[in-house]
């Protein structure tokens, strides 16, 4: 038996190695860094990365830096740079767009990438087959609606062409005010036909080319490992034209946002994309530089599925939206810095407002919910709203709860799913009331007034009205800003009429970023150059 006294100095030795053993501890980040390997978050795990067939924000981050579009923002949003494309030329009447392929480009397996390539993947994105759920982006395109939709079967007759090995020409049926900004988005990447073709069909939506062994991509990274519900990650491309200064990204998944910011301060992450509202203040009271917080373009909003009653009714539809206060769900839920939303947009960059606006008012709420045959909530069938699993949706949809019950005397029932099970039930219309948002590739308002147009895929709710659909195909085409803007007014009110949708809240990003990195964009579109991003010297 060890004496007291020896006892007590192993002791004190024990503890001061357990200190120096705690104090030489290197975090996940300072050993990442060591490796030059990014360790980021930006949500939820992917539903899917086919770009052909994917719909949602956490995966649009991982797929940008596996893949390369034709053009690319700049490093502000304000204009194209060229990316895949060496340069390119839009003819004069601003239907033919001409773009110049780098002819050293290679696939990530060192092959070349031809113009056939770009023209080829086109096609898949637009077979029916595929149903892609951003194929409607593909419609200004001399018969790519026929093709998509089934009404002609022959790819070559969509105008789309490869004049030359490194020229790829596109043909619209007319000028369109989305579409080049539209080309930096992931359904205009391109798949490498061979690989995918022979994991299953490259025309089969159910091919499984995903995986590290067998997904070759054109961007600065290549897939390596995917660790289903753990991570995503990606190392550096070696035949890629402009390689970026990173070796690697590897892309956490998280549901929980109090468990993403405490794995950032415990050295975890090097980026969060998100926080907890009840942690933002006190970021921003501490003044902490790794706050970073910016407007993006986009839309917090409310779907309703119109197929079904009550909210078939127009008037149901309309009470639910004009019982909500804004201003108190962004103030006391969100808090994230954004707007409330009275309108499906913000403005555009020239200074034009939205002139229908949304009047919250819950006398004139009960009013129309006592005309559609419900007053004071007497008889309304029980309804439901869903959200994905995340604490912030979960405290909008507890409000939303309150709100409707206080003011109107419904009671809504709440149900959340996963990322990927959320996304299948909205498409198949199997909901009531549901959690949606928008982060357009485009900061032209057209694109988010597109969210309920017929044809549009992104279009969950059901609804459809002829003039809506007409005066928006008129709008996209109008290169004249002033006209177009008129027809962005005629819209707004129709919306602001027939309410398929609720505007509730324009975005704010806040994002943890460590001070040890530089070069991440700052802009209103996130717009993501990953050869830019580095650890500082």
């Amino acid at each position: 038996m060890l004496s007291r006294s020896r006892w007590f100095l192993t002791a004190v030795v024990s503890s001061v190695l357990l200190l120096v053993t705690s104090c030489n501890r290197v975090s996940p980040i300072d050993e990442a860094r060591s490796q030059n390997l990014l360790l980021i978050t930006v949500g939820s795990e992917p539903s899917t990365l086919d770009p052909h067939r994917c719909t949602g924000s956490p995966e649009s981050f991982i797929m940008s830096a596996l893949w390369e579009p034709l053009v690319d923002w700049n490093e502000t949003a304000t204009g194209m740079v060229p990316a895949a494309a060496a340069n390119w030329e839009i003819s004069e009447d601003g239907r033919t767009y001409t773009f110049h392929l780098r002819p050293e480009a290679k696939w990530s397996n060192g092959e070349p990438i031809t113009a056939t390539d770009w023209v080829r993947s086109f096609q898949r994105w637009l077979t029916p087959s595929i149903a892609a759920e951003l194929g409607n982006f593909g419609d200004p395109i001399v018969g790519a609606f026929e093709f998509r939709t089934g009404a002609n079967s022959d790819p070559d007759s969509v105008g789309i062409r490869s004049p030359g090995e490194h020229t790829l020409e596109i043909e619209l049926t007319e000028p369109d005010v989305l579409f080049l900004d539209r080309l930096t988005g992931y359904p205009f990447f391109p798949l490498h036909e061979a690989s995918v073709e022979a994991a299953g069909g490259f025309f089969n939506p159910m091919a499984d080319f995903l995986r590290p062994d067998r997904l070759i991509t054109n961007g600065p990274f290549t897939m390596t490992e995917w660790k289903y519900g753990q991570y995503v990650q990606v190392e550096r491309n070696p035949h890629h034209h402009a390689p970026p200064r990173l070796n690697a990204i590897r892309f956490l998944a998280f549901d929980n946002l109090d468990t993403m910011e405490r794995s950032y301060r415990s050295g975890q992450l090097h980026i969060i994309d998100s926080l907890p509202a009840s942690k933002i203040e006190g970021y921003r009271e501490a003044q902490d530089p790794a706050l970073v917080t910016l407007p993006r373009v986009g839309n917090r909003y409310l779907s309703f599925n119109t197929t079904n009653p009550p909210f078939d009714d127009t008037r149901v539809r309309r009470a639910f939206a004009l019982a909500i206060d804004r201003q108190q769900l962004v103030d006391a839920v969100l808090r994230t810095g954004g707007a409330p939303a009275l309108s499906l947009i913000r403005g555009t960059k020239d200074g034009h407002q939205p002139t229908s606006l949304i009047t919250e008012s819950v006398e004139e709420a009960r009013q129309l919910m006592a005309a559609a045959g419900y007053p004071e909530g007497k008889d309304f069938p029980a309804v439901e709203y869903l959200y994905n699993t995340l604490d912030r949706n979960r405290q909008m949809a507890e409000a939303y709860q309150q709100t409707w019950q206080a003011s109107l005397g419904v009671k809504v029932s709440l149900r959340n799913e996963e990322w990927k099970v959320f996304l299948d039930t909205r498409r198949q219309l199997q909901y009531q009331i549901s959690r949606a948002g928008w982060l357009p590739f485009s900061p032209e308002p057209a694109e988010l007034y597109e969210l309920v147009t017929t044809n549009s895929p992104a279009n969950e709710s059901g609804w459809s009205h002829a003039d809506y659909d007409r005066i928006f195909d008129a709008a996209r085409q109008e290169m004249n800003p002033k006209k177009r803007y008129q027809l962005y007014d005629e819209l707004d009110q129709i919306l602001l009429d027939e309410m398929p949708l609720v505007p509730v809240g324009f975005y704010s990003r806040n994002k943890l970023i460590h001070p040890s990195l530089e070069g991440w964009p700052a802009n209103h579109m996130e717009g993501m150059v990953w050869n830019r991003i580095g650890f500082k010297d």
